[in-house]
């Protein structure tokens, strides 16, 4: 599998960038679009009772509807809920109860029309929404129960995205009963009350997701803005944002005012854009494999001289020359100087932009294929603009010489660094014992502590891998422990950092802010407290995803004993446990064998097809790891297939590869006879008809035809389906059953189903009868050599989100932009970089879903990388001597 090869597009790339994408993406490329000229722009597609009836309204009709529809509701929640004294502000607002003033025939006739659907779709309505929540809140403030901040937090949130006219036209009435509302409880609500449910107002809170508004991320903003006032300028961008928060799609604003040449080491992050940019309908080119600019070919967008089909009416032939349209060229590292040559030749250079995309691709190593053509391409590079773009890019300090040499090429050039460290979601790093990483439980040493939280300070990204449950623990232990201390003794943080004092306004409260705001307390937490803190942590810490123990299966290696999920794991329990497996290492991960003997299960959460697969949920799965084949190998030995079902199943495959076989060889020499039988008509039409012996010869060769054709269909009747039964294909209902506990299912738990279709088709190809088995299971890998034609099955039906999980190796982040929920870093790829290592856990949690998300370690020692500052950047060290420009150029 190579991932950064330099060839032209084939033709399913081709096909794949016309692919049409769906409303919600459309919205958000349609946003950063509109977004260059205007970088405040914001969206919110929440249906209200306006955009839900399509009514027009005025400040009458407004009235109307909520006399009709909301006055009711308004007057229960104030009846049944706010009697007490908390409720001032609501008991002196106004009834709005009037008569209802008679409205126009072809108003109230549309209103009539709207009131059924109305009543059978309340609740999808906001103003419907937003009243029952308001409900919910009061009912829950009167019970005394603790859910009401969920509500509040909730609310304030949409009730802001209305008011802001991100939600244009929303119930005035409504709105303004439900702020009353929220004035009152105010008072009532304390930081630590929202603390208290941080994971399910902030992680689970669907709603959040569903009425957010849409805007540009604040790097895409800086971006926009910097090019927007620098046009005559030259410019050195250094573009680092976290992956996921569109970097990769900033060109389709940057295109609106100047022309991007996007260079990708990685193809498929081209084609991506290429499929994004032609559904905005932006006129983009190709610059892959090229030697020369004959090479280069422009999307039909992008055509200036082209011929028209007669027939179809369709564009049939493109001048591939004329690329005076072309607003973004997409091109490899080896085609840049043709493609850069191109665009020079209908723009001017201050007029281009080169967008060089995750440029420290193949820094990490010493040497590479690619490097002298990386320098070639900076030597000689005419563009005045450059932007780097990457999540990992190496800071100003880091690479001088290159930001001198830009400044020597180009005068008066400016330098400008966009760091953002924005995320909307938490993907927790899960250690090798199942626990969720965060420094004050995985360091004993109060020293390390600080020097981690430090580091994190300078480098806000990695927050989003920090456990939120986990920060809010630390966070309760401190202040459990402040609130116990008397005047006279030592603080154990400044006053200024407590909760209250902090956090004076609970809507300052979110994910970002409070990981910031528990890595604040990491950093002046007095030493003399840390024993109590870290004794109290360890008393909340548990597994983040439990199963049975290895010791828990028997010498026949089936399940005796499960552990839900959800339990917090038993010590006693565990320890008590007997008659278990030795495991025995087998090169990166370990093999079970049967044994009596006891001890730490070092494969804990890794048996993957069969007691850890619940586990993965919501979506696929990644499995980064150096010897690829083992794990898959592990895999197929794991799901523990009976042998007689297992050869049962070979002699099928074998037999179905002999038919094939067959019939291939049959239908060769039908295409001969069909051939041969054609150029006998085509004689006999030149006026050799009518002869004896030509016809027997044609009337033999049909029945030889035909009778190849029946005996083609014959043997494909005889082919056999080969499907493995449900109970071996990860989280299926018949595989819950079998591995957890009590049969029970786990609604999250991903599984997938592989058609007979499919099946079919990965019988066909010339890999391992293993490889064929775990396609079966749902399980693809890409290894290096390995069959093309599995390689392209595999990642068609990573595409379509068919597989369960993938094993690769760690270059196969440069491969794809497949979404996966978790991943999995092996333990033998130690030599990693942390740059690398950074690239690898960006996999996850790409989408906008809020899902469950986790970066599993097989090898803890590869956490600590993360979190302290590398004693050698090898990606600069090789940016410094690549982007350099060679004295004679």
């Amino acid at each position: 599998m190579d991932t950064l090869i330099q060839t032209k597009l084939s033709k399913s790339e081709w096909q794949s960038i016309e692919t049409k994408i769906s409303s919600d993406e459309l919205r958000i490329l349609q946003l950063i679009h509109h977004g260059y000229e205007s970088v405040n722009i914001k969206e919110n597609h929440t249906q209200n009772m306006v955009r839900f009836t399509k009514l027009d309204m005025n400040a009458d009709m407004q009235h109307h509807i909520y006399n009709k529809y909301f006055q009711l509701l308004v007057n229960e929640i104030k009846d049944k809920y706010c009697k007490s004294k908390m409720w001032k502000k609501v008991k002196t607002m106004d009834s709005k109860a009037t008569k209802l003033k008679k409205l126009k025939s072809i108003d109230a006739l549309r209103i009539q029309n709207v009131d059924n659907m109305i009543a059978n779709e309340k609740t999808k309505i906001l103003e419907f929404i937003l009243l029952d929540f308001t409900r919910q809140m009061c009912r829950d403030i009167k019970k005394e129960a603790g859910k009401y901040p969920f509500y509040y937090y909730t609310l304030n949130h949409c009730i802001q995205s209305c008011k802001s006219g991100a939600v244009p036209n929303t119930n005035p009435h409504v709105l303004e009963f439900i702020e009353t509302i929220l004035d009152d409880v105010s008072c009532t609500i304390k930081p630590e009350y929202i603390l208290s449910l941080t994971s399910s107002i902030f992680e689970k809170n669907k709603w959040l997701h569903q009425f957010q508004d849409i805007q540009l991320f604040n790097h895409q903003k800086e971006l926009f803005t910097m090019c927007k006032t620098h046009t005559n300028e030259p410019k050195l961008i250094l573009y680092i944002a976290p992956t996921g928060t569109g970097k990769t799609l900033s060109p389709i604003g940057l295109c609106n005012g100047s022309r991007i040449i996007f260079v990708c080491v990685a193809r498929h992050v081209g084609l991506a854009l290429a499929k994004s940019a032609i559904n905005v309908d932006k006129k983009v080119a190709f610059a892959f494999g090229c030697e020369t600019a004959s090479d280069i070919r422009l999307h039909y967008f992008a055509a200036v001289d082209y011929e028209v089909s007669k027939k179809s009416g369709k564009i049939c032939k493109v001048d591939n020359s004329n690329g005076s349209k072309v607003e973004i060229m997409i091109c490899d590292i080896q085609s840049y100087l043709v493609a850069m040559y191109y665009m020079l030749a209908f723009n001017e250079a201050q007029d281009v932009i080169t967008y060089w995309d995750e440029p420290t691709i193949t820094m990490d190593y010493e040497t590479h294929d690619l490097h002298d053509k990386i320098h070639t391409n900076w030597s000689k590079n005419k563009i005045p603009n450059v932007i780097l773009s990457c999540a990992t890019l190496p800071k100003e300090h880091e690479i001088q010489d290159v930001l001198q040499d830009f400044r020597i090429k180009f005068d008066g050039a400016i330098i400008h660094s966009i760091i953002s460290n924005e995320y909307k979601k938490t993907i927790p790093i899960i250690d090798s014992n199942s626990f969720a990483f965060v420094p004050h439980t995985h360091y004993d040493d109060f020293v390390k502590i600080r020097e981690v939280a430090q580091y994190c300070t300078e480098n806000k990204t990695l927050l989003r891998y920090f456990d939120l449950e986990e920060a809010m623990y630390f966070i309760k232990a401190v202040h459990f422990i402040h609130a116990k201390l008397t005047s006279s003794d030592e603080p154990i943080i400044p006053d200024r950092y407590l909760l209250s004092n902090y956090f004076l306004d609970v809507m300052q409260m979110s994910m970002s802010t409070l990981k910031e705001y528990y890595l604040i307390l990491l950093n002046h937490i007095a030493e003399i407290y840390w024993p109590q803190v870290k004794e109290i942590c360890k008393r909340y810490k548990k597994e983040k995803y439990l199963t049975i123990d290895a010791n828990a299966l028997g010498n026949s290696g089936q399940l005796r004993r499960t552990q839900s999920v959800h339990h917090t794991p038993s010590v006693a329990s565990a320890a008590a446990a007997t008659a278990g497996e030795e495991l025995r290492r087998n090169a990166s991960d370990s093999v079970l064998q049967n044994t009596n003997v006891c001890e730490k299960d070092t494969l804990k959460g890794c048996r993957l097809t069969t007691i850890d697969a619940h586990t993965l949920t919501d979506g696929p799965t990644i499995y980064l790891v150096e010897n690829v084949s083992n794990v898959a190998k592990f895999c197929i030995y794991q799901s523990n297939i009976p042998s007689a079902l297992m050869e049962s199943l070979l002699r099928s495959i074998e037999r179905n590869s002999s038919l094939q076989e067959q019939i291939k060889q049959m239908e060769i020499e039908l295409e001969k006879q069909l051939e041969t039988k054609n150029n006998e008509d085509a004689k006999n039409d030149n006026g050799s008809k009518g002869k004896k012996k030509e016809k027997e010869k044609d009337v033999s060769t049909n029945d030889f035809a035909d009778g190849l054709q029946q005996n083609i269909r014959q043997l494909q009747n005889q082919i056999v389906p080969v499907t493995l039964p449900h109970e071996f294909i990860p989280n299926s209902v018949q595989h819950q059953e079998k591995w957890t506990v009590n049969n029970n299912q786990i609604p999250d738990a991903f599984g997938v189903y592989i058609d007979s279709t499919t099946v079919k088709e990965v019988m066909s190809l010339d890999v391992d009868n293993d490889y064929k088995f775990l396609v079966m299971m749902g399980i693809g890998v890409l290894e290096k050599n390995k069959d093309k034609k599995y390689e392209e099955l595999v990642k068609r039906l990573a595409q379509e989100q068919k597989l369960y999980l993938i094993i690769t190796s760690s270059d196969y982040i440069y491969g794809t932009n497949y979404q996966f929920c978790h991943g999995f870093i092996g333990k033998d790829l130690q030599n990693m970089t942390q740059q690398k290592l950074i690239q690898s856990m960006g996999r996850i949690g790409r989408n906008n879903i809020q899902q469950t998300f986790s970066v599993r370690f097989r090898d803890n020692a590869m956490i600590d990388k993360l979190f302290r500052c590398p004693e050698r950047n090898i990606e600069a060290e090789n940016m410094v001597k690549l982007f350099c420009t060679d004295n004679d150029d």
